[in-house]
């Protein structure tokens, strides 16, 4: 009897991407067709609640193709929930996420899966080049890409992307991991196994507009340095190590020239500005610390609510039920 040939998922998030689709089933499908002699496929879009017609789209591609499935959440959930959906609904023996916009291109699949059956578990996309943005926002990101490098006490490769094969012994390892702040790249560096990379070059967008701009990558940067390091809350510690001391030693120092008044040195006048000064650095000091400390506490405060991480309104060609064992809306198609 022949063996049946390995499933590959490729899970594909998508947001307002109305423009993009129409590519992304046609060069994703040449990729599925081509490899169609060695592998079986599984194509699933993630619509993380469209406003434009990404859901028509992509239920009348299931229509015509059965590779092709569809999940819709409830409303927006994030890109890093709908990254752990795709992980729970798909069932390949290895899944590959793609994002819909088509700046990752698919045509570096093959190649992806050549390294997974030499016995890598991850397969990353590694970024040389990017052609997606304006150069501050280039700058920005690769700024934020080295201060989470530095920072993460997990090391997380420099211009990693989103774009990355995962064995289903990786997959089944990230799914166990529930936490509600979650930075993907991070955890699946963290989980280990044999990890590789292809370097590629980031193309434009030809469709659509990205809502990823400036004060989302900076944010994208805060958030994944707080899920994976303490070193901020750590940094705090030493800060207010070295203000005690350069306040005690500044103490002592002005005590002893008022104390002894050395003849080459006059004592130094006590201003109301430099008193206001003072305080006024030791309040906004204070107030970024204790507001670096808020951030790990809320993170806490939202672990402990345990609501399901994402909620599906409805799925074309695939038959799942949610984390909360509640059946959901299920799509016909006709």
């Amino acid at each position: 009897m022949k063996p049946e040939l390995p499933l590959i998922s490729i899970i594909m998030p998508a947001y307002n991407e109305e423009a993009n689709l129409p590519r992304l089933f046609a060069r994703v499908g040449n990729v599925a067709d081509q490899l169609a002699a060695s592998y079986r496929f599984e194509l699933i879009i993630l619509d993380n609640c469209s406003r434009d017609r990404t859901r028509e789209l992509a239920r009348d591609h299931c229509r015509i193709d059965p590779r092709w499935k569809y999940l819709r959440y409830s409303r927006n959930f994030g890109a890093e929930a709908s990254l752990l959906a795709g992980l729970d609904v798909a069932e390949g023996d290895a899944v590959i996420n793609l994002f819909s916009d088509l700046q990752d291109p698919p045509e570096l699949i093959p190649q992806m899966l050549e390294i997974w059956q030499r016995g890598a578990g991850v397969v990353s996309g590694i970024v040389r080049e990017r052609n997606d943005s304006s150069l501050m926002k280039t700058i920005g990101a690769k700024l934020a890409y080295k201060l989470i490098y530095l920072l993460a006490e997990c090391k997380i490769p420099e211009n990693a992307t989103d774009f990355r094969l995962m064995d289903r012994s990786v997959v089944n390892v990230l799914r166990q991991m529930r936490e509600p702040d979650r930075y993907m790249r991070g955890l699946v560096h963290w989980v280990g196994f044999q990890q590789e990379h292809v370097l590629y070059d980031r193309a434009k967008r030809e469709g659509g507009s990205s809502s990823a701009n400036l004060i989302y990558c900076v944010k994208f940067a805060l958030h994944a340095i707080a899920c994976f390091s303490s070193k901020p809350m750590h940094l705090a510690m030493v800060f207010g190590v070295f203000l005690t001391s350069t306040s005690a030693l500044l103490g002592l120092f002005y005590l002893m020239v008022h104390l002894l008044k050395p003849s080459f040195l006059n004592a130094p006048p006590v201003g109301i500005t430099t008193v206001i000064l003072l305080i006024l650095f030791i309040l906004g000091f204070n107030s970024l610390f204790l507001g670096i400390i808020g951030e790990y506490v809320g993170r806490i405060y939202d672990q402990g609510k345990h609501r399901p991480l994402y909620i599906i309104a409805e799925q074309v060609n695939l038959s799942i039920s949610d984390r909360s064992g509640q059946r959901c809306p299920a799509s016909e198609l006709s």
